[in-house]
């Protein structure tokens, strides 16, 4: 996956240091306890699914019993052997993520993961607003976006100027061949900037 080597090497030359998981890597304990506080920038890419009336996002972790019952009241599920989460499973306690500066977060319908991020104390979101239809929009789109966003970010950009010109560059310099670019919005601190 290109766009993880050029974020990583983007986020290294702003100064940050970059702990990359792959998705066989990712557990449940790693959004059910405090270990997402220990960074400033958290970005996530997964796909989602829809099961009834309910959108679950893939972890990545694979399933095994030992996650059955573990987590209480978090709701989780498995599609493909891989475990998903619907938006009652991102419970976090006020302040538990306060130091984290900004989460990207690239899934469809990911404002409702924002929302939950915000009021955990994240500062800022940058996430995407409705649903994507895949029949459309080409998979590479959202790694494009995400490079998009934190080349911007790397470079003295606050949060809402990053995502003016992803938008910018994708409608009008024909940056990736396309219809339908994802909603991108954000919630918080529009003006944060990362360097």
């Amino acid at each position: 996956m290109l766009y993880v080597d050029k974020v990583t090497l983007g986020l290294k030359e702003a100064g940050y240091n970059v702990t990359f998981l792959s998705s066989n890597t990712i557990s449940l304990s790693l959004f059910t306890t405090t270990q997402l506080d220990q960074y400033d920038i958290i970005i996530w890419r997964t796909n989602t699914y829809v099961l009834g009336n309910t959108t679950y996002w893939y972890l990545g972790s694979q399933y095994n019993e030992s996650y059955a019952g573990a987590i209480g009241v978090r709701t989780i599920a498995v599609s493909n052997g891989m475990l998903a989460v619907n938006q009652n499973f991102f419970n976090f306690s006020p302040n538990s993520l306060a130091h984290v500066k900004l989460a990207i977060l690239m899934s469809s319908m990911s404002i409702t993961i924002a929302q939950a991020l915000i009021a955990a104390g994240v500062k800022t979101t940058i996430d995407l607003y409705q649903t994507i239809d895949w029949t459309v929009a080409p998979p590479s789109l959202l790694d494009w976006v995400t490079w998009s966003l934190v080349s911007f970010l790397t470079t003295g950009n606050d949060v809402k100027d990053s995502i003016y010109k992803t938008i910018y560059n994708y409608e009008y310099a024909g940056s990736i061949e396309d219809s339908s670019l994802p909603p991108i919005s954000f919630l918080g601190n529009g003006n944060l900037q990362i360097v």
